[in-house]
């Protein structure tokens, strides 16, 4: 098995069992997301030692690298309230274990998933324009008042679980990449 398809199905696998806690509680354990970033570490420094005979600390960085750059994104949708912590941490976890590119990929993709059924869901509950309307006037006004606080206008109608969405980001990554051949 190649180094690639070994990140992917360990990001796969980080995926399913966040997927099936968040499904059934709501709620993404911190030993499996933190614990995923922990066992990180040392599979990328075996995998680059073993696999291309270099120094185990590029896997290491690697892995560090892919964990930030993944998470830099979402932290300010956190800091907004938009989305919630363990969300966070499991993108961190998936950017360790699938790396900077691998595990960007399948956060993008889990993240293009999530927003696709946010906007049709929205469109077929018939309060996708209102929403946009709301937030243009949120916004605008924002930016017209800033010494005034601004209560947002926009309350949130339903929550949206994101670890189904973030093994379906894993599981098209392993396909686009040519599955488990």
């Amino acid at each position: 098995m190649s180094a690639p398809h070994a990140y992917q199905l360990g990001v796969l696998c980080v995926a399913s069992l966040a997927a099936l806690f968040d499904w059934r509680t709501g709620r993404i354990p911190n030993w499996l997301t933190l614990g995923a970033v922990v066992a990180a570490l040392p599979f990328h420094a075996w995998m680059t030692s073993a696999g291309s005979g270099q120094d185990p600390l590029d896997g290491v960085k690697w892995a560090l690298l892919g964990a930030a750059v993944c998470t830099c994104p979402v932290l300010l949708a956190w800091r907004l309230g938009w989305i919630a912590g363990g969300d966070v941490k499991l993108v961190a976890a998936m950017g360790a274990v699938g790396g900077l590119s691998l595990g960007l990929e399948a956060v993008f993709l889990a993240l293009l998933c999530a927003a696709s059924f946010i906007l049709l869901r929205l469109a077929w509950s018939g309060t996708f324009l209102r929403t946009v309307g709301d937030g243009v006037t949120f916004a605008v006004g924002r930016t017209l008042y800033r010494k005034k606080k601004l209560v947002p206008v926009l309350a949130p109608q339903a929550t949206v679980r994101f670890g189904p969405f973030a093994l379906t980001g894993a599981a098209l990554s392993l396909v686009l990449h040519g599955g488990f051949a």
